[in-house]
């Protein structure tokens, strides 16, 4: 008997959804914020719509994802290293000072917290990939 009662519920809460979803869409408002009109041919108004691609694209922190927005703007949505467009960018900061840099691609932001954002040993790697490590030995392809 105790195992009905969940299913009862949930069964009532399916058909209260259902029916409200269907007075806000016969009322042509949003089926979000129940606020707005719904955009033409949507059950959604435009701003719920907007929020949802700054979602999907930037995650649900409200106070950061205008701030990522404008970021990704302000950089082209491209990556502040390497350049290449980020399908998901992540905010880079100083962890010492917490001072926002900008946005990365996910390899560059992974390899510069490799090399713990100092400035002494990124010029170290710089000066090594530049010069072969300084040993001049190439190796044979196989294949």
């Amino acid at each position: 008997m105790m195992s009905l009662i969940p299913e009862k519920r949930r069964e009532y809460m399916r058909n209260y959804f259902k029916n409200r979803k269907k007075s806000l869409k016969e009322r042509g408002l949003c089926q979000n914020c129940e606020k707005l009109p719904a955009a033409p041919k949507r059950s959604c108004c435009q701003q719920c719509l907007d929020n949802k691609k700054l979602c999907t694209k930037f995650g649900k922190s409200e106070p950061y994802r205008q701030l990522y927005s404008e970021l990704f703007e302000m950089q082209g949505g491209r990556c502040g290293i390497c350049r290449k467009y980020m399908e998901r960018p992540i905010l880079d900061h100083d962890h010492e000072t917490m001072e926002i840099r900008g946005l990365l691609c996910s390899n560059c932001n992974i390899g510069l917290g490799q090399f713990k954002d100092s400035p002494e040993i990124l010029a170290s790697a710089l000066n090594y990939a530049k010069n072969n490590g300084g040993i001049g030995i190439k190796v044979k392809r196989h294949g």
